[in-house]
């Protein structure tokens, strides 16, 4: 009963998305809200925008049917953080908000789930020798967690189709490890997610009928992973004995799940403080923006590499974590860590390099002080199109 109830939640989903994102185009349009590009925008013509409308509304309906399986109303504390962000987002699409406000938005919304007692974070499982912690050093830490995934998210919102595909990924091997620990009501907020991320993609991989999620919607995505991530890391032991790995390998297992957005987030701040630039400044030195700059391939092309990659990064540990230690994982994440970096940096020059080649090949205009003798000029009339 429940398995057909989840395949209904999750095409119910999916389809009331795609319902309701025409309907957003349509009224975006009219009121011309669109997202006009600039110097490092992604998209030549003005777009809309506001996606991330349709997860909230389909979302919080999903809540109201689901709640029927949440034995600790997790859902009472997922629908405020949720319509804080969801309205944090719109303001942000519509106006811009200083980073300042954006985070203090996101404290608040994450403090919601925090303050749940299904929440509490005071465990790490033998992760490094380390089992119980104080719940204060287990909420800080779990806070900073929720922020760096939220704010991950929401900065890999820049190419077509990349936040939505790597979204419904990291979603899918959440809902398998909710069905493996009987976490009924995760497992379909995963579920319904997934189907809003697929309603959604049809639309933004259009050419036609092209949508962005916004920072409404990727604000929500990220929240719900993060969401997700403090409820397995907040799962009791006899819970977790379930799981095809061991308890202690939890977060290893979400930072090879996450290494996408967080590895991102991570190394873009880090070039910007260098830089002595604002963290939060906008740039195109992200690595999605770096694999379309260098090799000019499409947004959907870029964005099948990196969830290709995500997918491959997370069975490559997996693997190991059957067969060898996790100082030998640790090793491997850091050694493709490295890796992804000097893979940045040669996408970098190679760019540059690009760019100088291009500057040479434009052919020099001989500006004459007089036209020349053989020059006519030709009269037309001039059209008016109203």
């Amino acid at each position: 009963m429940f398995l057909y109830y989840s395949i209904l939640v999750f095409i119910t989903c999916m389809v009331a998305t795609a319902y309701l994102i025409p309907k957003i185009i349509s009224v975006v349009q009219y009121k011309r809200l669109m997202d006009n590009p600039n110097q490092r925008s992604s998209h030549y013509i003005a777009t809309p925008s506001l996606g991330g409308i349709a997860f909230y509304i389909v979302f919080v309906i999903s809540l109201s049917f689901n709640h029927y399986y949440d034995e600790f109303d997790v859902s009472m504390s997922i629908l405020p953080g949720m319509t804080v962000l969801f309205f944090l987002g719109l303001k942000d699409d519509l106006v811009v908000l200083s980073p300042r406000t954006k985070l203090l938005g996101q404290i608040i919304a994450c403090m919601f789930i925090l303050v749940n007692g299904s929440f509490e974070f005071n465990n790490l499982h033998g992760f490094l020798g380390i089992y119980e912690i104080p719940v204060w050093l287990g909420t800080l830490g779990g806070l900073l967690l929720m922020l760096g995934i939220i704010n991950s998210f929401n900065l890999i919102d820049g190419i077509d189709g990349l936040a939505a595909s790597i979204a419904i990924i990291i979603l899918a091997f959440f809902a398998v490890i909710f069905g493996l620990l009987e976490f009924k009501f995760s497992f379909l907020s995963c579920i319904s997610m997934i189907g809003i991320m697929i309603g959604f993609l049809f639309f933004n991989l259009s050419k036609s009928k092209k949508i962005f999620m916004g920072d409404t919607g990727s604000l929500q995505v990220g929240f719900i992973i993060a969401v997700m991530t403090v409820r397995v890391m907040t799962a009791n032991e006899g819970q977790l004995n379930h799981l095809p790995f061991d308890s202690s390998y939890n977060p290893i297992v979400l930072i090879a799940l996450l290494i996408v957005p967080l590895y991102d987030a991570v190394r873009v701040f880090t070039i910007r403080v260098l830089k002595r630039k604002n963290p939060f400044s906008a740039d195109r030195d992200h690595f999605h923006h770096l694999l379309i700059d260098a090799f000019k391939i499409s947004h959907w092309k870029a964005s099948i590499v990196i969830a290709t990659f995500n997918i491959f990064f997370l069975g490559i540990i997996l693997l190991i974590l059957r067969a060898f230690s996790i100082g030998s994982v640790c090793f491997v994440i850091l050694f493709f860590l490295v890796l992804m970096t000097v893979y940045s940096i040669k996408l970098k020059k190679k760019i540059i390099s690009n760019l100088e080649k291009e500057e040479k090949e434009v052919p020099k205009i001989k500006l004459f002080k007089s036209p020349p003798s053989n020059f006519h000029f030709e009269k037309r009339e001039a059209s008016i199109i109203e």
